[in-house]
């Protein structure tokens, strides 16, 4: 019988009481066997800094700790400033990485190629937390409220995506990836619609929240995830020109607002992020000769700008820059240190900036894509795990992890987006369920099957080595024996030993990329 974790009696006795730790919230506590009540190690090792834990996350409200709704509150009462709409104009036309980001979206010259673009963007199917069966973009767009005039924009945008998407020239480290950006982009998109009919947007910050959606990660790759918030900024400063016309103030203001708000979606999840910029930063200094555990003046300034990363919306941490936008209030040597990453601020969502409602829906709907729907959790899976820098121990830490990043994110996501989130995590609680039970199917028959022409894309795509494995392919199919039984089965039953036997790396690769492609197609 599984002992239940100390932390999760106090949650149930206090109907959403103070938890005691971060992850007393995690819904997608999974193992082998099915849903279990996370142990307390395995709260304690995916534990983070920051503030307290949002009982939102576990559907109850806040309790004994400062409300978003409590900082916004306070960040509107700071001392206002104008927008230097004409500065951030000149800083984004300007930007040292324009050169780098540039390539990365070529134009589309190809009537023909444009119009099957078109066809493939507008039939490409979504759904959002809230539907039972998927619709296709056209119908989100058209059925959505917005002109016809912003509806098709965000369409011809959309194509301009797709073409640089599929066309432009990145490394072999980079392949696929283009591909995750297109699916995420194309589910946000649907959500970001949800979020903003549910919080009133007019038609044009409602189209601006979805242009900035659609570009947030339309530049990133596997080499720009400190900065690919900027990169997709600079990105849109690129494609929009070529879609809306920027001969007056106002057009160039929209542009501008777009640009802000996506680099602001970076601000979540904050403590992961916190976390990863920790690591980059840290290990930026130690291609300059400083280690930040040996160092105690570089580690504590680290750690000072790693605890305002992980509490953006804090007001002790925000201000309002000479240009009028938010930004961490950052020591010299805290800005010091993000410049060795490329990055000369960090932005956060203000209320005061006339762009903060499409802000805010573009961080709701990144968070719902990324977390709260199973697609979500199978692009986690996907990247962690054997050939990745994240070696859980089991597929299902990655799934935990996934929920990890959910309790975190909450923290600066809406009340609007709750609704949202509740129907959401119920809906990939179950599906988790559903793919747990039929690849445990196969396992427990000591097998991993495959059709035959999927097998050898996989194969490619993960670099599978299966000279080391037993493969017998039968009627269409690949079919991998495995050579123990599902309880002792690496990455599955146990825990995977990432200097063990070959062979169960390679099996782990198979087993991941097969939970996180059923994920993806639930």
């Amino acid at each position: 019988m599984r002992t239940l974790h100390r932390a999760q009696v106090a949650l149930a006795e206090t109907a959403y009481g103070a938890p005691g730790k971060f992850n007393d919230l995690n819904p997608y506590s999974f193992d082998a066997d099915g849903h279990c009540i996370p142990t307390d190690s395995r709260v304690d090792d995916y534990d983070r800094e920051g503030p307290p834990a949002d009982e939102r996350a576990g559907g109850g409200t806040r309790n004994g700790c400062l409300s978003l709704a409590d900082q916004l509150e306070a960040l509107s009462n700071q001392s206002r400033r104008a927008i230097a709409w004409e500065t951030l104009w000149d800083r984004w036309a300007n930007h040292p990485r324009q050169s780098l980001v540039r390539p990365l979206f070529p134009h589309l010259d190809d009537d023909v190629r444009r119009a099957a673009l078109h066809r493939e963007v507008a039939d490409f199917r979504v759904r959002t937390t809230r539907d039972d069966r998927p619709a296709t973009l056209s119908e989100r767009l058209f059925e959505s409220g917005l002109s016809t005039v912003n509806a098709d924009l965000i369409l011809r945008l959309l194509v301009e995506l797709r073409h640089a998407w599929t066309t432009r020239a990145i490394d072999a480290a980079d392949q696929g990836y283009d591909d995750v950006n297109w699916r995420h982009a194309c589910g946000e998109l649907a959500q970001v619609l949800d979020i903003a009919r549910d919080a009133g947007l007019g038609d044009d910050e409602c189209c601006d929240a979805a242009c900035a959606s659609l570009l947030s990660d339309s530049a990133k790759l596997r080499g720009n995830f400190l900065t690919h918030h900027v990169d997709g900024a600079l990105a849109a400063f690129i494609t929009l020109p070529r879609l809306i016309a920027v001969n007056t103030p106002r057009e160039r203001q929209r542009i501008v607002a777009i640009c802000q708000a996506i680099a602001e979606h970076q601000v979540g999840p904050p403590r992961f992020m916190a976390t990863m910029y920790r690591l980059g930063i840290a290990s930026a200094l130690r291609l300059v000769g400083v280690d930040v555990d040996v160092d105690e003046k570089s580690g504590a300034v680290l750690d000072s700008l790693r605890a305002k990363i992980a509490d953006p919306m804090n007001p002790e941490h925000v201000e309002r820059t000479a240009d009028g936008v938010g930004a961490l209030r950052l020591t010299r040597e805290e800005r010091a240190l993000l410049k060795l990453i490329d990055l000369p601020d960090w932005y956060v969502p203000h209320p005061q900036t006339p762009w903060f409602r499409p802000s805010s829906a573009v961080i709701d709907a990144d968070s719902l894509v990324n977390y709260v729907c199973a697609d979500g959790v199978g692009k986690i899976v996907a990247i962690c795990g054997p050939g990745t820098p994240f070696h859980d121990p089991t597929v299902f830490h990655s799934i935990y992890s996934c929920g990890a990043s959910f309790v975190d994110a909450v923290s600066v996501m809406s009340d609007v987006a709750m609704q949202s989130v509740q129907a959401g995590i119920a809906t990939t609680r179950t599906l988790i369920e559903k793919v747990r039970a039929g690849v445990a199917r196969e396992v427990n028959r000591g097998l991993l099957a495959f059709p035959a022409e999927e097998f050898d894309r996989i194969v490619a795509e993960e670099n599978v080595d299966v000279g080391l494995l037993k493969v017998r392919r039968i009627r269409g199919l690949a079919v991998v024996e495995l050579p123990v039984e599902a309880s002792a089965l690496p990455y599955w039953g146990v825990p995977l030993d990432y200097d063990g036997e070959p062979w169960s790396i390679e099996t782990a690769k198979l087993l991941r990329r097969k939970v996180a492609d059923l994920l993806r197609a639930v």
